[in-house]
């Protein structure tokens, strides 16, 4: 309890209490902090917390652990536990990246999900996913049909439907059953509300060079983002339902 005691001392020095206001703080007699540290006693669990919360600290810090987060009452300062969240939120996003490159392959929805809460929203740290999604432009509340922004690579469209360029998969929307085009813009539209949306799909389309409709049944993400700029888009994020 020797380090407990001088850390004390010192948080106490550094605050605005003495060791006498600090007692009456905590409903303490006036010379209970003085007892505490020149007899260098325990001061159980209750006491800690009350100092604790005194001094906008947390029991962690007190007894020198710093990098672990307990919460002690309701009173605790903001900024401990901002920093904590902080660090915690980074690594977050530092696992999900370094799963991506040791996997090699198509990144999960908890991994798209979990980059869009890290970033605010904002299309930032962005390079792991880019390939892997479209992104739309934010449409108008009577759009009738998807404005494709930028395609990515290894996007699901990408793969099951032969895109190559926004324009063509515009073209192909314009080529869809009007109704599916317009439910896919009105989706565009509810998702910049501000939620995520996350779906099964079941559609049935009829490709260039078919002559029936193929089913396409798939889980589809979209997500509403902004550039540094503040404009709005539309990320889409799909899998094929296996």
């Amino acid at each position: 309890m020797t380090d407990f005691h001088h850390r004390l001392k010192g948080l106490i020095q550094s605050s605005d209490y003495d060791y006498k206001s600090l007692s009456l703080k905590i409903g303490q007699g006036e010379r209970y902090i003085s007892n505490l540290l020149s007899n260098r006693s325990d001061p159980g669990y209750t006491s800690v917390v009350k100092i604790c919360s005194a001094l906008g600290l947390t029991p962690n810090q007190i007894a020198g652990l710093d990098d672990q987060i307990t919460l002690a009452g309701t009173d605790v300062d903001a900024r401990v536990v901002t920093a904590h969240a902080d660090r915690i939120l980074s690594a977050v996003t530092k696992e999900a990246h370094r799963k991506l490159a040791t996997r090699g392959a198509q990144p999960l929805l908890d991994d798209v999900l979990s980059w869009w809460y890290q970033q605010g929203g904002m299309l930032a740290n962005f390079d792991m996913l880019s390939e892997h999604v479209d992104l739309y432009r934010a449409p108008k509340s009577n759009a009738r049909t998807p404005d494709p922004y930028k395609i990515g690579h290894q996007s699901l469209a990408t793969r099951s439907f032969g895109v190559n360029s926004t324009e063509h998969l515009r073209y192909l929307f314009s080529t869809f059953d009007s109704k599916l085009s317009q439910e896919v813009a009105m989706s565009h539209v509810k998702t910049l509300k501000g939620d995520p949306q996350l779906s099964i799909q079941e559609i049935d389309v009829t490709l260039p060079g078919h002559s029936f409709p193929l089913r396409f049944v798939y889980k589809r993400l979209l997500l509403p983002v902004k550039d540094t700029h503040g404009n709005g888009y539309v990320l889409n994020y799909s899998q094929a339902l296996e």
